[in-house]
């Protein structure tokens, strides 16, 4: 079928037109007539940029009847007009569309004297209650830049009234990339401006090849972020347009992509508009079905955990579940835990930059995400009354729960522990989770423990099944994992650093300072100060830390090899210019020793 013929099937497709057979609000299929959730109304008659702000009017008067006593005048709507035309950026729009606490508004003064917010989004009636969807094809664009030409776009899916989701079909003989670089063009040439400053969601489709995107600026515009649309049940990719029709464009998951599922990345001088991948979708959806089923007084706490590659972007899927989790009437409490006190600023920094309530301005006093200063700055947060997200370390909460006056907080609290293969096994970690007695516990990891040797404990035993995975070997076949990664891991332990190494490295830095002075300083430092104390070139060469960096490359090669599936590149470094040779001569020779001392308790098993 030709580009028009294809267009038309999908519209027929979406309004649930090419069905059999409609009855009643009930759709025939196979046969039977089965109930359907709300579809996209086809509006034919809506052609042009009037027409659409015309629509829109309409619903926004029909939305706010108890606010207004007559229909929007010229006046009173050219307000509405310009707030929507001066959205400049997809970041502002989606600003907008969230609005303040899910619920967006537009005020204006009305020719009464009267200043009013007319709704215009109410995030908790997605895909219900008086919600409209609809679908309108070519629509008329004239050009705005001088030399540039008309334009009609393809398909658009208006959500209350405004454009959403702009799809651009091509039929199988053209690459899926002319349509994304179609759209690229109106971004250049201005044209998802006025009342299409409000889209959310780029889709390029052919009949056998979909790809989806965020809505961008111009010098953002990156076809490497146009994503596939993925299967629940085994991550494959889908391609043909009905079936991601079916998931991806059905209401109400069309509407939560555009709300729910967008990340507003408020970082400084980066601000941007990002849009979920499928396996993160699927991963917070597991999750959040989980905390609402948990009952907090009795049963299993242990919701489960996500196995994430690294690279896969498990921070972000991991913000949007807090926030979700943070907004369910069961919850009174999110806690965010991470397995060094030095990360809990980065993430905090991360977290508060995918905010939607925190302020562009001031993102360090405002929003729903708040850092620990120290333990007493941990229990009191723990203990007010608000729906923050906390940001903290296993270290913290372990210190909190030893102590005596330590009483836990009368709330239901979820916990989510970042990568959950580190420092959740011991004794520390199980006392926090007692602790906790309403309290449900989720973990992310890119690299879980199946079998009992290295922490003794499984990951499964600490926080319950297996709920979402999207492995090394898929983010390899998709292109999703980053080049490289740092992981963090403690060798040489705090006591000994306090103990020895310390004590040598002030009196070689000050050598006028008495005993005395330099115990004081060791015992006031926190771990974070230990960290940011030692430098690097305390390890080059150091016959300790590279018997432990060896130890623990053995102890984990089975789960970060995939069963020796996946090799990896081993390099070394030192500071102050120095050879790296003699450094990875001492880790080759330490690999030796270590494998012959396997092959002789091999032998003698």
């Amino acid at each position: 079928m030709n580009e028009k013929e294809f267009e038309k099937e999908l519209i027929r497709y979406l309004s649930g037109e090419s069905a059999v057979d409609v009855k009643c609000g009930m759709i025939r299929e196979k046969g039977a007539y089965i109930q359907k959730a709300k579809l996209w109304k086809y509006e034919p008659h809506i052609k042009n940029t009037e027409a659409l702000w015309d629509n829109f009017k309409k619903i926004l008067e029909q939305h706010n009847q108890s606010t207004l006593e007559h229909p929007l005048s010229v006046v009173e709507f050219n307000q509405v007009k310009k707030i929507i035309s001066n959205l400049h950026t997809p970041y502002e729009a989606g600003q907008f569309l969230y609005g303040l606490n899910g619920v967006s508004q537009i005020e204006i003064d009305l020719d009464d004297g009267r200043h009013v917010f007319l709704i215009v989004f109410d995030q908790r009636e997605i895909g219900a209650g008086d919600t409209i969807y609809q679908v309108v094809n070519q629509i008329k664009r004239p050009a705005v830049i001088m030399g540039k030409q008309d334009r009609r776009f393809d398909t658009t899916l208006l959500i209350n009234g405004l454009p959403v989701i702009q799809i651009e079909e091509k039929t199988n003989t053209h690459d899926i990339n002319e349509a994304l670089n179609q759209m690229h063009q109106y971004i250049d040439e201005n044209q998802y401006r006025d009342i299409f400053s409000t889209l959310q969601i780029l889709v390029a489709m052919t009949p056998d090849n979909v790809k989806y995107m965020a809505n961008t600026t111009s010098e953002r515009f990156n076809k490497d972020f146009a994503f596939f649309w993925q299967r629940k049940e085994d991550n494959s990719i889908v391609r043909n347009w009905r079936e991601f029709a079916d998931s991806m464009l059905s209401i109400p998951m069309a509407h939560q992509m555009a709300v729910n599922y967008m990340i507003l990345d408020g970082t400084k001088n980066r601000e941007t508009l990002k849009v979920m991948r499928p396996y993160q979708v699927y991963a917070t959806q597991k999750v959040i079905e989980g905390i609402k089923r948990t009952d907090f007084e009795s049963g299993d706490k242990k919701i489960g955990y996500i196995w994430h590659t690294t690279g896969s972007g498990k921070t972000i899927t991991s913000f949007k579940t807090a926030w979700l989790a943070s907004r369910l009437p069961n919850v009174d409490k999110v806690v965010f835990v991470v397995d060094r006190i030095a990360l809990t600023r980065k993430t905090n920094e991360r977290y508060r930059a995918y905010d939607p309530d925190g302020n562009t301005e001031d993102r360090l006093h405002s929003g729903s995400v708040e850092e620990t200063k120290n333990t007493s700055d941990l229990s009191r947060k723990l203990k007010s009354r608000d729906n923050k997200i906390i940001v903290t370390s296993v270290q913290k909460l372990g210190v909190l729960v030893k102590r005596k006056s330590f009483k836990c907080p009368e709330k239901n609290i979820v916990f989510i522990v970042d990568e959950a293969h580190r420092s959740t096994g011991g004794d520390t970690f199980a006392a926090i989770q007692k602790a906790f007695k309403r309290s449900a516990w989720v973990g992310y990891t890119g690299t879980p423990m199946f079998d009992e040797t290295c922490t003794g404990l499984r990951t499964e035993d600490i926080f319950g099944k297996l709920l979402h995975a999207y492995t090394i070997r898929e983010a390899i076949a998709d292109k999703n994992v980053l080049g490289f990664k740092v992981d963090f891991e403690t060798t040489i332990d705090e006591e000994k650093m306090r103990r020895q190494y310390l004590p040598a490295f002030y009196k070689s830095r000050y050598p006028k300072w008495s005993e005395e002075q330099i115990t004081k300083k060791i015992d006031h430092l926190t771990e974070k100060d230990i960290d940011d104390t030692i430098e690097p070139s305390f390890y080059d060469e150091n016959e300790e830390h590279i018997r432990l960096v060896v130890e623990d490359v053995f102890k984990n090669w089975k789960n970060r090899s995939n069963n020796g599936k996946y090799n990896a590149l081993f390099t070394t470094h030192v500071g102050g210019g120095k050879a790296s040779v003699p450094m990875a001569m001492m880790y080759y020779r330490e690999f030796q020793r270590v494998n012959e001392e396997n092959k002789k308790m091999e032998n003698l098993h």
